[in-house]
């Protein structure tokens, strides 16, 4: 009697395997909903480090030097082609505001509350904007750490 063929059991070792797909690469991501997010993007807050750097103030003149550089970003919000009058003069009292506090902050003996009052009114006017002025978002924290720093700088 001939013997009937017997199929050979399939193994691991004899089943070719799939080619393991490469990991995609992390070029973008996807936030939901048709939004999606490629490169050069920023995560978080764009005036996160002028916040951290006024945070780290030590000194009087560091305090002065801070200020005005927050007078020059007010400056150059204000030279943007789009920007509303109102909102131009908006940005006018908050820079007079801190003027007159740098001015103050540089006397002999820098008087703390007029100082905080100044930043504070320049804060609320800032924040009174709203979303108004997409580039000077976040600048009414950055005011209102300067006036908590001066407090702490020039005695209460």
């Amino acid at each position: 009697m001939a013997k009937k063929p017997v199929a050979k059991k399939k193994t691991t070792a004899t089943v070719k395997s799939r080619p393991k797909r490469a990991a995609p690469a992390k070029t973008q991501i996807s936030v939901g909903g048709s939004i999606i997010a490629k490169r050069d993007v920023i995560m978080g807050d764009q005036y996160n480090d002028f916040r951290q750097q006024v945070a780290q103030i030590a000194s009087p003149a560091e305090f002065v030097t801070r200020a005005q550089e927050l007078q020059a970003k007010i400056a150059e919000i204000k030279k943007q082609p789009d920007l509303l009058p109102a909102h131009a003069e908006t940005l006018d009292v908050v820079e007079g505001d801190v003027k007159q506090a740098v001015e103050e902050a540089q006397k002999p003996q820098p008087a703390a509350a007029r100082i905080t009052a100044k930043l504070a009114g320049a804060k609320a006017v800032m924040d009174s904007l709203g979303d108004g002025v997409k580039s000077a978002i976040g600048l009414g924290t950055v005011i209102g750490g300067l006036a908590q720093i001066a407090i702490k700088l020039f005695g209460g």
